[in-house]
C-alpha cells in the first residue's frame, strides 16, 4: 500500500510540476524553421522613374560598389552600384512592389510616382549590409526557451518531481512508526 500511495503522490506531483513549468516544443524542427517571416514593406516615392537610396553595413558605415538589383516575381527589373557616398539609383521602375537587394539584405519595397505617394512615403531607401532577418533564433543546438536543451529541461524535471515524492513520503513515514496507545 505504501508504495502505491509513492507511485500516485509521484504522478501527481510529476503532473503538477508539470502544468507550472512552460511548455517545450518537444517534436518541433530548428529553430530556423519555426521562425515566421515579419516582412516589413518600405513605401518610397520615385522620382521620375528613379528609385534613390544608400547602401550601408551594420555599423552605419557606407558601402560603395555594391551591387543593387530590384526585382519584381524573381526578375531583375533594374541594376546599380552605390557609388564612394553608398548612394545608388535605379532606373525604369514603375509604380508597384519590388525586392530590393544588396549583398545579404533585402527590403520589399512599395514604390509610388511623385503624387501618388502616401504622405509617410520616404524619399529614399537604406539598405543595410549583413543585417539580420527579423525573427527570433535562439541558437543551433537545439536550446529551448527555459535556458537548456530540451533533454536537460527534462530531465530536471524530473529529478524535482521525484525530489518531492520522497519528501512527502518521508514525511508521512514519521507517522507510521509512532505507537498507537488505546486509553
Amino acid at each position: 500500500m505504501k508504495r502505491f500511495n509513492l507511485i500516485t503522490k509521484s504522478m501527481v506531483g510529476l503532473a503538477c510540476l508539470g502544468m507550472a513549468m512552460p511548455q517545450a516544443p518537444a517534436f518541433a524542427g530548428p529553430a530556423t524553421q519555426q521562425m515566421a517571416a515579419k516582412v516589413q514593406i518600405a513605401d518610397v516615392a520615385l522620382n521620375n522613374g528613379m528609385l534613390s537610396g544608400k547602401v550601408v553595413d551594420a555599423q552605419g558605415q557606407v558601402i560603395s560598389g555594391a551591387v543593387v538589383k530590384a526585382s519584381l516575381n524573381n526578375q531583375t527589373v533594374s541594376t546599380a552600384v552605390s557609388n564612394a557616398n553608398g548612394e545608388f539609383q535605379l532606373s525604369s521602375l514603375n509604380t508597384g512592389m519590388y525586392q530590393v537587394s544588396s549583398g545579404e539584405s533585402q527590403a520589399a519595397v512599395r514604390v509610388w510616382e511623385g503624387a501618388a505617394a502616401p504622405p509617410a512615403a520616404k524619399s529614399g531607401l537604406l539598405l543595410v549590409n549583413g543585417q539580420t532577418a527579423l525573427g527570433q533564433d535562439c541558437c543551433d543546438d537545439g536550446c529551448t526557451g527555459y535556458g537548456g536543451r530540451t533533454g536537460l529541461g527534462i530531465a530536471a524535471i524530473v529529478a524535482v518531481g521525484a525530489a518531492t515524492a520522497i519528501a512527502i513520503t518521508a514525511a508521512q513515514d514519521d507517522d507510521d512508526d509512532a505507537v498507537i496507545v488505546s486509553p
